[in-house]
């Protein structure tokens, strides 16, 4: 668990640190490191497709089956 976390705060800070330097540099008239608004673009479409993949599934898995035709039915004959 401790590696876990250690890479996502290595994950967390380095982006940080670009994100830092891009807006926050002397001259700002340069070119960005990272191209923020494909990455703003592309993880909204991703976020979007990701919670209609997973609201589709959850619809899936709370439905009823179709075949239900009631309670089941005895097999008593007396």
């Amino acid at each position: 668990m401790p590696y876990i976390s250690g890479v996502l705060t290595g994950i967390v800070l380095t982006v940080l640190v670009v994100f830092l330097i891009d807006h926050l540099g002397p001259e700002s008239g340069t070119r960005d490191i990272v191209n923020w608004d494909y990455v703003g673009g592309s993880l909204g479409a991703s976020v979007e497709k990701v919670g209609e993949e997973v609201r589709k599934e959850v619809h899936e898995a709370t439905a009823p089956p179709e075949n239900d035709a009631g309670p089941p039915r005895t097999t008593d004959t007396q």
